[in-house]
């Protein structure tokens, strides 16, 4: 057990604590003097196996009994398994490709995890360090499709991981001898052509196909394992000095390091949350310390809003003061005006209740029938200048309570007793039936310019005119009461045909009456 203190990027300290009796002493005694800090177990374990799988694509309870049903099935001693999704297959129907990990003896861990349960050490997860790895080999940029992941943590094991398409597909920790005597490159070479001719039985890998390796190693064994792999031509190889990789990764250690162990606990204590294989049992205590954080976070943030809210509240208390003192001297001068209009006062007859009404009346007026023409006015000129020919001279525009008025005269907005008979009558077939509301009304006189005497073209105008502005929806009626030449079957035409005044200029006069309803809510 090697217990790694990190703080940012700096490796503060490593202790060492042998698997028996007394390095277990110390490992406790170690863990009291940490006062509760929450720890991560980084396991590297020869116990430790993977298992690719199929299953059909499901969610929720129906997953959990087919990944229960394959637990059962590859690591049925041992409660420490997880699995993670690599891909989603579609062939005859949609599959899901797993990896399965677990670890085949979880008796190893259970004198360590029974002092971190006695001393109440949150731990936060058991994190597996090929799993970890798949992060890491992310950065190493290969053409390769397949990689083989070297590195060795402790003198005695070498860890081989395999990563197809950027996913662990397997993981070997072999013994190997050969660290401090011996042929040590030789020794890694050969454990290497042995995952080799492995994957390609299990068909993982191709035979013709060239697999990158990338080998972490220290500066004893660099140069050595450099030239021997140079006489390789089945593979891609990249040393890695493990010192080297350090700097480049701006991590900071005190000593020179001959193993890969700094690398993977830097790369496990930068995440927030990562957990593999503890129970929520080994995980209570660090449970209970993100609720003691979160609870210290509430008490800082109500602290800091009943600091707001005291502040807040002396400020509104120092401006009410200030307000209150304003707000006298208003008084006394109100005081002083009133004493002194009281001595000049002028009495009158009106009462409250008169004086009440009239102001009502008056906002009437100015709600309901106080109105400017020159809305309307704008909307007729609009409609007239699409007829260049004809002149406005006279327009009469008043509000009125009927549509079907002819002046303002005849208007009363009281209620009236009775309406004249001739009220209410159309002569237009087109122009709407009397209607009461709140109308306003224009009569509009004018003529045409320049008139040549063709009244077949000024009759044809004013026709236009008033079926222009009766499809524009604006007016509630449009109706013509003057045209240049009075054509219906009841009027005579009378002239002078002695050609004694053929000098004289002809005129064409119009006059049209429109009626605009206007809404309450204007």
């Amino acid at each position: 057990m090697v217990a790694q203190e990190w703080m940012g990027h700096k490796l503060v300290s490593s202790v060492y604590f042998e698997p028996d009796e007394q390095g277990l002493d110390l490992f406790s005694a170690y863990l009291r003097s940490f006062r509760n800090e929450p720890v991560r177990l980084l396991v590297d374990l020869i116990e430790e196996e993977f298992r690719q799988i199929h299953i059909p694509l499901l969610r929720g309870s129906d997953r959990q009994t087919i990944l229960k049903r394959n637990y059962a099935k590859y690591f049925r001693t041992s409660e420490y398994r997880f699995a993670i999704s690599q891909s989603v297959e579609r062939k005859t129907r949609k599959e899901e490709k797993l990896l399965l990990i677990g670890l085949t003896n979880q008796y190893l861990l259970e004198p360590w995890l029974k002092i971190v349960e006695e001393t109440r050490t949150p731990l936060s997860g058991i994190v597996s360090l090929p799993l970890l790895s798949e992060d890491y080999v992310k950065e190493l940029k290969s053409e390769s499709r397949a990689i083989i992941l070297v590195s060795q943590q402790v003198p005695s094991n070498l860890r081989q991981s395999v990563f197809v398409d950027g996913k662990l597909v397997l993981s070997r920790l072999v013994p190997i001898a050969s660290f401090y005597q011996g042929d040590y490159a030789s020794d890694v070479l050969r454990d290497i052509e042995s995952t080799q001719r492995y994957l390609i039985s299990q068909r993982i890998v191709e035979r013709s196909e060239t697999i990158a390796v990338h080998i972490i190693t220290n500066k004893r064994h660099f140069d050595k394992l450099t030239l021997r792999c140079q006489k390789e031509s089945f593979f891609d190889f990249t040393i890695h000095e493990i010192n080297e990789l350090l700097a480049r990764e701006k991590i900071d250690v005190s000593d020179e390091q001959d193993f890969s162990s700094g690398l993977y606990c830097y790369l496990v204590s930068k995440k927030i949350a990562i957990n593999h294989y503890a129970q929520a049992r080994e995980r209570r205590y660090f449970m209970h310390y993100c609720g003691g954080l979160a609870l210290r976070s509430l008490s800082i943030a109500l602290l800091a809003l009943g600091l707001g809210i005291a502040m807040t509240s002396s400020v509104k208390g120092l401006l009410y003061n200030s307000v209150i003192a304003e707000t006298n001297l208003i008084e006394q001068k109100y005081k002083a005006k009133y004493n002194q209009l009281s001595e000049n006062r002028i009495d009158s007859t009106t009462s409250t209740t008169n004086m009440q009404n009239i102001v009502q009346t008056v906002e009437t007026l100015q709600n309901n029938y106080l109105r400017d023409p020159e809305e309307m006015l704008a909307m007729i000129s609009g409609d007239i200048s699409i007829f260049p020919d004809i002149r406005v001279k006279k327009i009469d525009w008043f509000v009125a309570d009927f549509s079907d008025l002819e002046s303002a005269n005849e208007v009363h907005w009281d209620k009236p007793k009775k309406r004249p008979r001739t009220a209410g009558k159309n002569k237009d077939p087109n122009v709407p039936k009397p209607k009461k509301g709140y109308f306003e009304i224009a009569q509009v006189e004018g003529e045409f310019l320049n008139f040549d005497g063709n009244f077949r073209y000024a009759l044809s105008a004013v026709d236009d005119l008033e079926k222009t502005m009766r499809e524009t929806g604006k007016y509630f009626s449009v109706e013509i009461t003057k045209r240049p030449l009075d054509i219906e079957s009841g009027n005579r035409l009378s002239g002078d045909a002695s050609g004694t005044k053929r000098g004289a200029i002809e005129r064409a006069e119009l006059a049209f009456r429109v009626v605009r309803e206007v809404p309450k809510g204007e």
